[in-house]
């Protein structure tokens, strides 16, 4: 038997050889026609098996080396980031960019093992909208949005809402009132409580749940600096938090870890390469198994054509893909998480 790509091989081979042949003949005339319409229609074939993502976290492998998650499903010429899976791995959240606002998008895993394309969530579109992230349970989605609180808002601030799955669907967006306004990307632990941050003040905060009311409270001046940090990831656990920050980067802006030691919090380490880069890395996300951690970062793979003379339709095109400077998501093994660790045990 042969495989796809050997199968297309020996296609190639015969067509070749037919276009070689007396093109007076009807006979060999034929064999061009037909070896010509298997090439297609296999190669048809084998482009849509590579189109195709299979298994529970989109099969990802664990790996040392920040490999670009689900090309072929998520990424675009367009911004990519914030991804978060659902506990069961059954179901991806991301937000991605117009000019005019952001976009929830959600692909998930089907009744054939195979990923659907990525599509607008029922919940979005309106207004701008990102950062979603599952509870621990899976039961609720949090994300940011700008949708007015009533009808006589017109602050546009951020705020954090959630959707209830009810059965196979969502619920409308709810409002969650964490006493503050200004808030996005939110964290949530086991116990119930939210980390996030605060638009105008660039401080991380954490609202702590007593029976469905919050009470927000500023996270320690070890996490939080003059420099400003953002996206708070906390494991459900709370013994770990991961964010954006500034202080000594390697580029525009890196991710950094923070251990819970006791009721403290130890001095935020630099997650250095190959997850930070010279470019800007954000929305930190680590899956509910612990074994993949995601990240998104605007890093170019490969250098845009520079050279005198060069033709700029190189550059067009190049623009037309996801390697063109817009953001990405990637993913990484979360190991480093407990390896890091160990110098504080």
């Amino acid at each position: 038997m042969f495989t796809c790509a050997e199968l297309v091989s020996v296609l190639k081979r015969n067509f070749i050889f037919c276009i070689r042949c007396n093109r007076k003949s009807p006979m060999k005339s034929i064999k061009i026609v037909i070896a010509l319409s298997l090439l297609m229609s296999i190669s048809s074939c084998k482009n849509q098996i590579e189109d195709e993502v299979n298994g529970i976290y989109m099969d990802m492998k664990p790996t040392k080396t920040p490999i670009l998650l689900s090309p072929e499903l998520i990424s675009s010429s367009l911004d990519e980031y914030n991804g978060t899976f659902s506990p069961d791995g059954k179901e991806f959240f991301f937000t991605t960019n117009t000019p005019e606002k952001g976009i929830i998008c959600h692909t998930k895993l089907d009744d054939n093992g195979k990923w659907t394309k990525a599509r607008i969530t029922k919940f979005s579109g309106e207004f701008s909208e990102y950062d979603p992230l599952f509870s621990p349970k899976g039961d609720k989605l949090y994300f940011t949005s700008e949708r007015p609180l009533n009808k006589t808002d017109s602050s546009g601030k951020t705020n954090i809402w959630y959707v209830e799955k009810q059965n196979s669907t969502w619920s409308e967006p709810k409002y969650l009132d964490l006493g503050m306004q200004g808030a996005y990307y939110s964290s949530i632990t086991k116990k119930g409580d939210i980390y996030f941050n605060i638009w105008d003040t660039g401080d991380m905060y954490r609202a702590v749940n007593t029976e469905g009311n919050y009470k927000a409270e500023k996270l320690s001046n070890t996490l939080n600096s003059k420099n400003g940090e953002g996206d708070p990831f906390v494991s459900p656990k709370e013994d770990y938090i991961i964010f954006r920050g500034y202080n000594n980067s390697l580029g525009q802006g890196d991710l950094y870890i923070s251990y819970k030691i006791g009721e403290d919090w130890t001095k935020p380490e630099n997650l250095g390469e190959p997850i930070n880069s010279e470019a800007h890395e954000m929305c930190p996300y680590v899956t509910l198994d612990g074994k993949f951690f995601i990240f998104s970062s605007n890093r170019i793979n490969s250098e845009y054509p520079s050279q005198a003379n060069e033709n700029l339709e190189k550059i067009r095109k190049k623009h037309q893909t996801s390697d063109n400077g817009e953001l990405n998501i990637y993913y990484i093994s979360a190991d480093f998480i407990d390896e890091k660790r160990k110098k504080y045990e």
